[in-house]
This record gives C-alpha cells, structure tokens and sequence, in this order.
C-alpha cells in the first residue's frame, strides 16, 4: 500500500476487517491481547479511517464530546505497519482536533508506557505528559495521560 492519495471518512461496518487486522500487528493491542469494538463506535459516529486507493490504511476512535476538564478523548489511532511514518497518524489526529475543538478546549488520551513509539508520536504532535495510571490496564505497566490545548474557549 502507498501512501499516495488518501482520504479521511468516516468508518463503515466493511472497514472493520481491515481494522482489526491493523490492531493485531499494532501496539498497544498486541502486548495487550485486546481489541477494539469498532460497530459501538461507528453507531455513535466516533470513528474514522484514512482511506488509499480504496483501503483503509488507518483510523482513529475518539470522543468528540467534553467528557474530562473540559476536553475530548482520542481512544486509538492505529495504522497499517507497512504505511507508518508517511504522515497517516498524523492525519487522522488532525481531524480528531478539529472536530473535538468545535466543542472542547482540550485533547486527552491515554499511552501505555511500553508504547514508546506512539508516547514520541504525541509528544511531536504538541501532547504534553501530565499524569500516570500505574497498573491501570497491565500490573507491571502504567498508563500515561497525555493532554494538548485545542483552544482557549472555556
């Protein structure tokens, strides 16, 4: 898959197959052995994917709501393995910002702190470590909160 044309819509029942497969090569879900409900959150329209030619090569679930200190909450971003670093993630994060900014001053999420590539990924995309969940999900891992200002609207 190239990372030629691509666009951002939302998430269909026939993409699910192809996100799921993106979550069990990708982390966290791997070390995790999870996987993500993606029908709940196409039902509640908080789920996207980055189509290239005609292929889901990416997606990202968030909560575009304020549902913590007056900010939306980014669930998961995966993208295919063969496709990463082509600016896909970050893509898919643009979208989740703009559309949680119309509504919230501020961005969470969760990374678990064997996800290194993804806790870089953030921090690159304006996210700052604000806080920790030791033992939250894995005994001997912690999840860290990341946070970004959207806007200055209270």
């Amino acid at each position: 898959m190239k990372s030629g044309a691509d666009k951002i819509i939302p998430m269909k029942r026939s993409h699910v197959h192809a996100c799921n497969a993106i979550t069990v090569a990708s982390e966290p879900w791997k070390t995790l052995n999870e996987r993500i409900d993606f029908r709940k959150f196409i039902s509640l329209k908080q789920a996207y994917v980055c189509m290239i030619n005609n292929e889901p090569a990416g997606f990202i679930v968030f909560t575009h709501e304020p549902v913590f200190a007056r900010g939306g909450y980014i669930r998961a971003v995966g993208v295919a393995p063969e496709i990463r670093g082509h600016g896909i993630g970050r893509k898919l994060l643009a979208l989740a910002e703009r559309v949680m900014a119309r509504r919230c001053a501020n961005s969470y999420l969760c990374v678990s702190s064997f996800n290194r590539p993804a806790a870089a990924f953030y921090r690159a995309n304006g996210y700052t470590r604000v806080g920790k969940l030791p033992g939250l999900i894995k005994p001997d891992a912690t999840e860290y909160i990341y946070w970004k200002r959207l806007s200055t609207k209270t």
